[in-house]
């Protein structure tokens, strides 16, 4: 499923895991420089492969990415360091050694962990690095591949079910849909419980956001959110979880549909409550977002088959647009005539409120209202051929319609 999503600092930070790059440490003002002095106290050792001359800097990522110093120690002769620091709270850590290699942490506090790093990089080899004594961040990188097998086959399965789109082998293109089913269904079911055994670690409130999907398991994020209240954890990270899953919860299956008043592309008003008694399609897309614009031939078939009902009503919002104000409309107004999207019924989120109100963070998002004004179904991403979305929009608007 391809998904433009919202950046949040979970889905930024889980990133650094990955990275083997130069960064310069950061001197932070005093009103934002991480601490060491306070917390829970850990230690990370390391050795390095290659003589590195210079100082290893550890480094905080604050809530805009950003690493922040924290403390720095001289390599020393053997190519060894010893850093020893105290976590305030939990956080998303960086260990750069001279400038030359960043490795990425996640800090509970009470590690004592092991670094066993290149260094350096060479023209042939990228460098490279292990890390032990954390079994969480054992775990999570455990998922991490497990994630990254899946995109691989979620890939291929995508080259293949395209080239035989183009064939208009129908027989093929459900075979290969059954298939990408069957590995999505294995994908959850090895990846849930390796995310549970990491339970309200800071791995764990990562992993959850990055890799479980939102619509399919919101009762995983809502009893997470809710034992860490039970739990007391009120760091940074936990209070961003719990907002999120708050948010999220408002735009759930069952929930009323949050009320909205917008304006179309006329300069009309169109009031949500004011539909009570049809069933709602509500889109929400952006102009430069790519899965919203693949969706749209799919989009434009179930609306031409529902064009005659009465009881039925598609709304485009158009939501998160990259422009000001003042060029949005015009933006939206020459992208849809180019695209021949025109006929569209598109309204105009200009704030992004409606979408926050809805839980949207990730587009193309598509809810279905039914006729009491409760949203009946949600789903979030392009399915991949015009033909499921159809498929989907009936049967949403057909079960909504009862």
């Amino acid at each position: 499923m391809n998904t433009y999503m919202k950046q949040s600092l979970f889905a930024i930070c889980f990133l650094a895991f990955g990275l083997a790059c130069q960064s310069q440490p950061q001197n932070a003002p005093a009103e934002t420089k991480a601490s060491a002095t306070n917390g829970k106290p850990f230690t990370i050792k390391g050795k390095l492969n290659n003589s590195v001359s210079g100082k290893v800097y550890l480094e905080r990522m604050n809530d805009r990415n950003i690493p922040l110093k924290v403390d720095s120690v001289k390599i020393a002769a053997d190519n060894t360091f010893i850093i020893n620091g105290n976590a305030a709270e939990p956080g998303i850590y960086q260990v750069n050694i001279a400038n030359q290699q960043v490795i990425g942490l996640i800090l509970d506090g009470g590690e004592n962990l092991s670094i066993v790093a290149d260094g350096v990089s060479t023209p042939d080899k990228a460098a490279t690095f292990s890390v032990d004594g954390s079994p969480a961040m054992a775990k999570f990188n455990q998922i991490v591949a497990e994630a990254q097998k899946f995109r691989q086959t979620q890939t291929s399965l995508q080259e293949q079910f395209d080239a035989v789109s183009k064939k208009k082998d129908e027989k093929k293109k459900k075979e290969l849909q059954a298939q990408y089913m069957a590995a999505e269904e294995t994908y959850s079911n090895t990846i849930k419980p390796m995310i549970a055994d990491l339970g309200t670690s800071l791995a764990g409130l990562i992993a959850i956001n990055n890799f479980l999907n939102p619509e399919k398991d919101f009762e995983i994020f809502a009893k997470t959110a809710a034992q860490l209240e039970k739990e007391g954890q009120n760091h940074f990270f936990a209070k961003l979880f719990r907002e999120d899953v708050k948010r999220r919860s408002a735009g759930s299956v069952g929930s009323e549909a949050p009320d909205f008043s917008l304006v179309d592309m006329a300069g009309k008003p169109v009031k949500l409550s004011e539909l009570r008694g049809k069933v709602v399609i509500l889109d929400f897309w952006a102009t430069w977002c790519g899965p919203c614009i693949m969706s749209f031939p799919g989009m434009k078939q179930a609306m031409d088959k529902y064009k005659s009902n009465p009881n039925v009503q598609f709304l485009f919002v158009n939501t998160f647009e990259r422009v000001d104000q003042s060029q949005w409309k015009s933006t939206v107004t020459n992208f849809v005539n180019q695209r021949g999207f025109n006929t569209f019924p598109i309204i105009y989120d200009m704030g992004g409120e409606v979408a926050l109100n809805y839980g949207v963070n990730g587009i193309p998002a598509k809810f279905c209202i039914d006729k009491e004004g409760k949203i009946k179904f949600k789903s979030t991403g392009f399915m991949g051929s015009n033909e499921l979305i159809v498929q989907e929009m009936t049967k949403w608007i057909d079960e909504a319609a009862k």
